[in-house]
């Protein structure tokens, strides 16, 4: 804990000094041309030490800082990968490259350059110019072992993801997987409906709610444990395919499989039975 207050601490004082200077380190917004992995893909047949013409501009998340006198190698992340800087005093400036010793792995920068391979292949930006987008207070978690701790991962997602690209992967996937159902469910003349979460009877499950109050009827109302009676209402009320992706809350148990707030999918089709649900067999 006394570790981790004098990097605070130090980079409060970096920051600071860059208020001082007159430099804003949050600037509203930066310009990016093209992410990390774009990039890489473009030039991925440059030889070693070939350099282009070819001017790129990158924003993200310090994450590697290796200096060397007037010469340093920075690893920026953004949401698509990582990729190399490269500064050099006597290209941004000997003032601006001062700025780099106020800046921290966590920290965000935008750079501008041009693209070239180092010698080991390495497709990296030879840095012309570059800004501070973000001066972060709180250091990352130990670089080598990452966040492995599985409490602080459930409860700090936010470092999971920074720390584990394995766990941004399953973001993605997650969320192609809910592209690809919605676009299933339309090709077969689905309607995507939205069904209420605050509910005066909770029903369409066996299971336990979460209560609430609503002050201004002075009632009590649930979180639905199930999108089941609304859908059908509509049914009733003349449609024959909807479906709904939708968040219930069950007040009940809770590990790392079970969770009280989950998202369903449920749909239902009239003039059908399971057999017969528009060619979906189940």
């Amino acid at each position: 804990m006394a570790e981790q207050n004098r990097l605070v601490q130090e980079r409060v004082r970096k920051l600071n000094e860059l208020k001082e200077l007159g430099i804003n380190p949050y600037p509203h917004k930066f310009k990016v041309t093209k992410k990390s992995a774009e990039i890489k893909k473009i030039h991925e047949n440059l030889a070693p030490e070939e350099q282009t013409d070819i001017e790129e501009s990158v924003a993200g998340r310090i994450m590697f800082i290796r200096r060397m006198g007037k010469a340093s190698f920075f690893s920026i992340k953004d949401d698509e990968g990582k990729i190399q800087i490269y500064f050099r005093s006597d290209d941004v400036g000997a003032d601006n490259y001062k700025l780099l010793k106020k800046l921290d792995i966590g920290d965000f920068i935008g750079v501008t350059g041009k693209i070239f391979a180092t010698r080991t292949g390495e497709i990296t930006i030879y840095a012309k110019s570059f800004e501070i987008i973000t001066k972060a207070i709180k250091p990352l978690p130990e670089k080598f072992h990452g966040l492995v701790d599985t409490e602080t991962k459930y409860r700090k997602r936010h470092l999971d993801l920074i720390m584990n690209d394995e766990s941004k992967e399953v973001f993605k996937k997650r969320l192609k997987m809910m592209q690809a159902i919605r676009e299933f469910m339309f090709s077969r003349g689905f309607l995507e409906v939205e069904t209420p979460i605050l509910q005066t009877q909770y029903g369409g499950a066996a299971a336990r709610p979460f209560i609430t109050h609503h002050n201004d009827l002075d009632m009590d109302m649930y979180l639905r444990i199930s999108p089941e009676l609304y859908l059908k209402r509509l049914l009733v009320g003349g449609f024959e395919k909807v479906f709904d992706i939708n968040k219930n809350f069950r007040n009940e148990g809770i590990d790392t499989t079970h969770n009280p707030e989950f998202t369903m999918l449920e749909a239902y089709q009239a003039y059908a039975d399971y057999d017969g649900f528009d060619g979906i067999n189940v």
